[in-house]
């Protein structure tokens, strides 16, 4: 099919590295590298090296662009990590539409930082939907989907590798349901969700939380993500590894118990949790130092975690 992608960052290039064997892609529009601060370079780093004609945007608003998208008569969009809403005027250029690959099995965790947000809730399993764009953000039918399932400990760095790996065979089997004239299921209201970007200070830790909430956190924003943190001496404090005591330890949440189990262990949580109660730190690093073992990072005991 001929195709104009829309991408950004790993996911995007990944798609396109994927779909430019099998399909015309005609040209590859995406974000300049500092987009948000992001600093990701492998969509227009990737098309150079397939040879493809790219374009930048921040919005895909610009009128000339919307007169090039039309002269270029794609049959369909395929959008992969593009980090603005599509204008309505853009998706309805190609007769087959367009599609976009999210990364959870919609209609829940619709938006931003699915893998992260599905991770601190405890689900046990995500995916991937491929969907056709309409004016609302992620709510388009259903072409088809991929189901990836998280364990207990699983981070979400590794929950990302195992979704990068069904990102082109999903993406380029919705494709060819698309060309067949398969218009997709619609999404039902039961279970739909909608979550918002994921900043710095959504990753605080509260240490009246369950060693469960606090545990979960910890694993989703694990690298490459931004980290669950908390704060030492009045300075951020990032935690990189952490587990659970075998035992519960209480008493005032944030207080630095004692080192124990390979780390160091934290009271958390209150009498209404049980058992579910104090984290082990293992791996913690500073604003500005490395990774270090959290019982080479702390030198004393008592103080209190904030």
């Amino acid at each position: 099919m001929r195709i104009v992608f829309f991408g950004y960052g790993e996911l995007g290039a990944t798609v396109l590295r994927g779909i430019a064997p099998h399909h015309e892609v005609l040209l590859v529009l995406t974000h300049r590298v500092d987009f948000s601060g992001l600093g990701e370079p492998d969509v227009e780093q990737t098309a150079a090296r397939l040879g493809l004609p790219v374009r930048y945007s921040a919005t895909a608003t610009e009128p000339d662009l919307l007169q090039h998208l039309r002269d270029l008569a794609p049959e369909v969009i395929v959008s992969t990590n593009w980090r603005t809403r599509v204008p309505a005027e853009v998706l309805r250029i190609p007769p087959h539409g367009a599609i976009n690959t999210h990364d959870a099995l919609l209609p829940a965790y619709a938006g931003f930082g699915a893998v992260n947000w599905a991770i601190r809730n405890g689900e046990e399993e995500t995916g991937l939907t491929v969907h056709y764009m309409h004016d609302e953000l992620d709510t388009g039918p259903v072409i088809t989907q991929a189901r990836v399932k998280i364990g207990p400990y699983d981070t979400a760095g590794q929950i990302l590798e195992r979704l990068i790996a069904e990102y082109v065979p999903v993406t380029l089997t919705a494709l060819d349901r698309v060309a067949e004239g398969h218009r997709g299921e619609p999404q039902q209201p039961d279970g739909a969700s909608f979550y918002h970007r994921i900043g710095v200070e959504d990753t605080r830790i509260d240490w009246r939380d369950s060693a469960t909430t606090i545990l979960n956190l910890v694993r989703g924003q694990s690298d490459p993500f931004v980290n669950a943190w908390t704060t030492h001496h009045g300075l951020r404090l990032w935690v990189k590894a952490a587990t659970r005591p075998t035992r519960a330890h209480s008493g005032t949440p944030g207080r630095i118990v004692k080192a124990d189990y390979g780390g160091v262990v934290i009271a958390s949580g209150g009498p209404r949790d049980g058992d579910d109660r104090g984290v082990v730190l293992l791996q913690v690093s500073t604003e500005t130092g490395p990774p270090v073992r959290a019982i080479d990072y702390f030198t004393s005991f008592g103080g209190y975690l904030h």
